[in-house]
């Protein structure tokens, strides 16, 4: 399945696409009885769906791994840190090209961090989705070096999913002769990665960033309750990553 039609896919599936999808034909059939309940299940999943509280709780599913401890890196005794590309911001006018999106930034600089705390190189990974502009690991190059100031390995710029991220590295990592590796991503993001990369051969040390569930304790308990335009992204984005790990064990 290509890129184009997994996001189109995604669009009919995930909040608020698919809500909306489900509610409009609610709305053809509203003389009928099932017609009525597509409306109202519809609109409470959607109010359900826009609540930090609902986001909190698909996020404590996700996020499974606790931060890397030195204590874990230094028994692992890895070689590179790898670090997952997690969207392009495509011609940005600031940056008259294309640059990392904020999922992408928050990944590289705890990379960095992790490079600086160690010693090791960095490896990033990450195509270029629809076959428009720079792939994402020469951007993340290019920010590490120029940005962070940390070494650079080698780049895998192929892949357009998490799977391919994972089989493009394993082959990488073979050519390179690595075989310990520390994998940065998101929380959330971290199970999914894994897994695709336990599949490809590699058991990667997990160093996971970005933690959206403890973040979102720093919410007041009325805000909790409150529709949210920054929930709706966050379940949406959990979703997807429920969905993923679904998709990866199906086939």
């Amino acid at each position: 399945m290509d890129v184009a039609t997994s996001r189109v896919i995604e669009a009919l599936l995930l909040p608020p696409g698919g809500l909306s999808l489900f509610a409009f034909t609610g709305l053809l059939f509203w003389r009928t009885r099932l017609g009525r309940w597509m409306l109202a299940w519809a609109l409470l999943l959607q109010w359900l769906l826009s609540l930090p509280v609902t986001a909190d709780l698909l996020y404590l599913g996700l996020e499974r791994y606790p931060p890397v401890s030195q204590a874990e890196i230094e028994a692992a005794a890895p070689e590179a840190i790898v670090v997952l590309g997690g969207g392009r911001n495509l011609n940005a006018p600031e940056y008259a090209g294309d640059t990392a999106s904020e999922h992408t930034l928050t990944r590289l600089r705890y990379a960095a961090k992790i490079a600086r705390q160690t010693g090791l190189p960095v490896i990033p990974s990450g195509g270029n989705p629809g076959a428009k502009g720079v792939p994402e690991a020469k951007i993340s190059r290019d920010i590490l070096r120029n940005e962070f100031a940390v070494e650079v390995k080698e780049i895998e710029p192929h892949s357009n999913t998490t799977w391919e991220n994972a089989r493009y590295t394993a082959q990488l990592m073979k050519q390179l002769g690595i075989q310990r590796i520390i994998l940065v991503t998101d929380a959330a993001h971290m199970a999914r990665a894994l897994y695709a990369f336990e599949r490809n051969g590699i058991e990667p040390l997990p160093a996971a960033t970005n933690y959206q569930s403890i973040a979102s304790q720093e919410v007041s308990r009325i805000e909790r309750y409150l529709p949210s335009g920054l929930a709706v992204r966050d379940c949406s984005y959990a979703i997807h990553e429920y969905l993923g790990l679904l998709w990866y064990r199906m086939k």
